[in-house]
């Protein structure tokens, strides 16, 4: 096999796997590997075999068609399931009524290992302390309040 075909068919195959990459199996994998090294091998065979200017074609082939791929890929059935395509407008914010419970004194429902619920105001939250553990029905103070995570303390006699 000539130096030229096998470029080619290093070219081809790794552009191949990465399509696989993308397209079937997705993540950072074996197969990404290998299309990767693949696409670097044809390149460095063609620098090394043809000379400057057929590596840097193969370096140019390479790139556009992994561009034509990412430019492709959104457009696929596949592809539309991977990508966001409208804004994300919905989700749960903090609950303002958290914040006011910042000092507050409660009881342990349920052991804390670091987290766990605790009863505050007749009110059952879900807390989560520093590290500690604690045991169910001991009483506990909120130490602090950050966005959704409320995280508590022992509280000391």
């Amino acid at each position: 096999m000539t130096p030229a075909l096998l470029v080619v068919a290093l070219l081809v195959a790794g552009l191949v796997l990465l399509a696989i990459e993308v397209l079937v199996i997705p993540g950072v994998g074996l197969v990404g590997v290998l299309g990767g090294a693949a696409v670097l091998g044809a390149v460095a065979l063609a620098w090394a075999s043809l000379g400057i200017g057929y590596g840097l074609l193969a370096l140019g082939a390479g790139v556009c068609v992994a561009g034509l791929l990412f430019w492709a890929v959104p457009r696929t059935p596949v592809g539309r399931k991977m990508v966001l395509l409208e804004t994300q407008r919905s989700g749960r914010g903090p609950d303002a009524r958290l914040a006011a419970l910042a000092g507050k004194e409660g009881r342990a429902l349920t052991p804390l290992r670091p987290a766990g619920t605790v009863e505050i105001e007749d009110r059952a939250v879900d807390v989560v302390t520093d590290g500690l553990y604690v045991e169910a029905g001991t009483p506990v103070r909120v130490a602090s309040v950050e966005g959704n995570r409320v995280v508590v303390e022992p509280r000391k006699p």
